[in-house]
């Protein structure tokens, strides 16, 4: 069996296609996600504010303050929900090539929790690495890379997950950061564009880059066999 990567053009165009049939389906996701954050975040913010402000001690009593502290965590949380949410359907979304805006949201719904579950192994793991020295978070930031594919392809949950894509980068550590590296400056890049640069990232490059990673993954599973 070919043990190689797919040269990275390859893995672009292959990423690219699968993308641009679903363009307006993912960036429908990201713009539900962002509503949701921009429905909900400041509402959380705000309460917060007011219940630790200044007036809080003169002009609220105790319980006042306690309902606009529920309040505001309530409104972090509902962002924070809706933002996830989004993402775990963009990941099945492009896994899942018939899967359409609703369908995509149904699927992720009893999903959400184990992923939340996996990345924050993944944001541990990498933390540790770079609280020891910032070689081993970059080092950990590959190994980890792919666990949420493995989890959304392969059901793997936990720990699980993490092992088996160490398990898939080992042998292509650098081939993988290579990859990596060049969508990061292409994001960079992008990000740099005056006004547009942000809203170009979080609507069509964030969904892009979730292609070009799933497909690395995919890349990486034939090669393992």
């Amino acid at each position: 069996m070919e043990n190689k990567l797919l040269p990275v053009v390859d893995l672009i165009k292959k990423s690219f296609d699968a993308y641009y049939k679903k363009v307006w389906t993912l960036a429908g996701l990201m713009l539900f996600g962002f509503l949701g954050l921009l429905a909900f975040f400041p509402l959380g913010l705000t309460g917060l504010a007011i219940s630790w402000g200044p007036f809080s001690r003169s002009d609220f009593n105790a319980g006042i303050i306690l309902v606009d502290i529920l309040l505001g965590l309530a409104g972090l949380f509902a962002a924070i929900f809706f933002g996830l949410w989004a993402r775990v359907a963009l990941f099945f979304s492009i896994k899942e090539q018939e899967l359409d805006f609703k369908n995509s949201l149904s699927v992720s719904w009893p999903k959400m929790w184990q992923f939340f579950w996996v990345s924050l192994l993944v944001g541990l793991a990498v933390l540790g690495g770079f609280i020891l020295f910032v070689i081993p978070g970059i080092i950990f930031s590959v190994w980890f890379c792919l666990a949420m594919f493995v989890f959304v392809a392969e059901g793997l949950k936990g720990t699980s997950a993490l092992k088996r894509s160490r398990q898939l980068v080992q042998g292509y550590w650098w081939p993988v950061f290579g990859r990596l590296a060049l969508l990061g400056i292409l994001i960079m890049l992008i990000s740099s564009i005056k006004f547009f640069g942000p809203i170009i990232n979080i609507f069509f490059t964030a969904p892009f880059a979730v292609a070009f990673e799933y497909y690395l993954y995919e890349d990486l599973r034939r090669v393992k066999g």
